[in-house]
């Protein structure tokens, strides 16, 4: 493994913490993180915060961890070997990974998959469904068959997926039949991409676990 080329300092994570919503079903929370120091047996990382507030972590807790690099995704699984303060910047010790997931992004790995999706246009709102979806745009087809897109036309985007919304602005880069049209993500935030990214790798991640998909 390539750690002096995958873990550097400054590195964005998102990080997976298991928590029980109202009705006491478990469910796993992502945070964004840093990676603030490397050394040979340990990452430190930022503490998660919600709001403005420290995310609660405990010493011993699992989590999972996602790292979008410029071509590829890592994930891996660890635990909380220790929680330090310094000053005024709370940080989470954590074992250095003895395995880790890599899949070439390419540029953006498109995903096929039926998600829901709202497009304003002007005053008009367009219901779609997603045929694929990546980090840098998607492909849908309109429901609503009375309306119609151009090539070049932008127009604001709500993609619900995983429980939560991506919203942003897209642009129209191609129509390939009547009511199918290629999206370009032309505002969106490192949050939001890197949400799908995180979305898409682990679906492909459960599809090959299934043997529904090949490696």
């Amino acid at each position: 493994m390539e750690k002096d080329r995958i873990f550097r300092v400054n590195r964005r994570l998102s990080i997976g913490i298991k928590k029980k919503d109202e009705e006491g079903q478990e469910k796993t929370i992502y945070y964004s993180s840093r990676i603030e120091a490397v050394d040979q047996h340990e990452l430190w990382i930022a503490t998660p915060q919600e709001k403005g507030v420290l995310v609660p972590v405990s010493v011993g807790e699992e989590m999972e961890v996602y790292l979008v690099g410029d071509n590829e995704v890592f994930y891996f699984r660890c635990r909380v070997k220790n929680r330090v303060k310094k000053g005024n910047i709370a940080y989470l010790i954590l074992n250095m990974p003895q395995e880790v997931v890599r899949k070439q992004r390419r540029e953006y790995v498109r995903f096929n998959v039926a998600l829901p999706v709202v497009l304003k246009k002007g005053d008009k709102t367009l219901e779609a469904t997603t045929k694929n979806v990546s980090g840098g745009g998607m492909l849908v087809h309109l429901d609503d068959k009375k309306n119609f897109l151009e090539v070049q036309e932008e127009v604001f985007f709500c993609l619900h997926m995983n429980g939560g919304e991506i919203v942003g602005k897209a642009e129209v880069v191609r129509k390939d039949e009547p009511h199918l049209y290629g999206f370009r993500f032309t505002t969106i935030s490192d949050k939001d991409r890197e949400e799908i990214v995180r979305y898409i790798f682990k679906q492909q991640v459960e599809l090959r676990k299934k043997g529904l998909l090949k490696r």
